[in-house]
């Protein structure tokens, strides 16, 4: 799909969504919001995607949600709710899609990208990365899902810190505390990278595992527990298992296809 100010690139079965707004340092609108949502529902319907990389174009991953668009998205109550549910819906579209999804951060990554990181499976940050939700500086309270992914990758004193201070803070810092996962001088090299180290691992596997530990890790989600049976199940009944246990038993990699 197309959306203004967003590109998609494909190379191989490797999928790049790069925000590409550098003139506004690729701040998101609540148009880009519903497009992202709709474009990572897209993407879990194709099976030969093997992974994505979320970044930002002109040294900048994203400033965040584009205030200067709040006067006519976000200036009443119910206007700010319709836009959080917004949000919401694009970031748990990239934390459901069941293929690893990388950001790769460079520059500023603040307010409404820091919820985009984090619904990611790992953040690659540069040693130039800046990192801050400043909701404090405009009255504004950070979305429950944003805040409980915040709580799961820092734990309880950092979040808070982060939140009472709205102060930005270094790669050195986020990967310190478990915000990122790595520094990289190029970090979409380094994601893709690791993307192609792990895309011949069973597809299904990923799946799984990604939805029982994603599950497992947000308290405002109830545990389904006959999901995470369907997805075991789902597995155990696929051509990929087959084909896992004939290469194991004639010594060669196995050729997984997500059947």
């Amino acid at each position: 799909m197309t959306i203004d100010g967003i590109r998609v690139e494909r190379e191989g079965d490797i999928v790049t969504v790069t925000f590409d707004r550098p003139e506004r340092r690729n701040a998101i609108d609540y148009v880009q919001w519903q497009g992202i949502a709709t474009l990572f529902n897209e993407l879990a319907d194709d099976h030969s995607v093997r992974g994505v990389i979320l970044t930002g174009a002109g040294g900048c991953f994203s400033a965040g949600a584009d205030i200067s668009d709040f006067e006519t998205t976000r200036a009443t109550p119910e206007q700010g709710i319709a836009y959080e549910v917004a949000v919401d819906a694009a970031c748990d579209a990239i934390t459901a899609l069941g293929r690893p999804v990388i950001a790769a951060i460079d520059g500023y990554c603040y307010g409404g990208a820091c919820n985009i990181a984090m619904a990611c499976d790992f953040r690659f940050l540069s040693p130039t990365a800046r990192m801050a939700i400043p909701a404090g500086n405009l009255s504004i309270v950070y979305g429950v899902r944003g805040t409980m992914r915040l709580l799961a990758l820092v734990g309880l004193t950092e979040a808070k810190r982060i939140f009472y201070s709205a102060r930005p803070f270094d790669a050195s810092h986020a990967l310190r505390t478990g915000f990122a996962d790595a520094v990289e001088a190029d970090p979409v090299a380094a994601a893709r990278a690791w993307l192609e180290d792990v895309k011949d691992v069973a597809p299904l596997s990923i799946q799984g595992a990604k939805a029982i530990l994603n599950m497992a890790s947000m308290p405002d989600t109830s545990f389904n527990g006959h999901a995470a049976d369907e997805a075991i199940f789902r597995a155990l009944t696929s051509d990929d298992y087959k084909e896992g246990r004939a290469a194991f038993a004639e010594k060669r990699r196995p050729r997984f296809t997500g059947d």
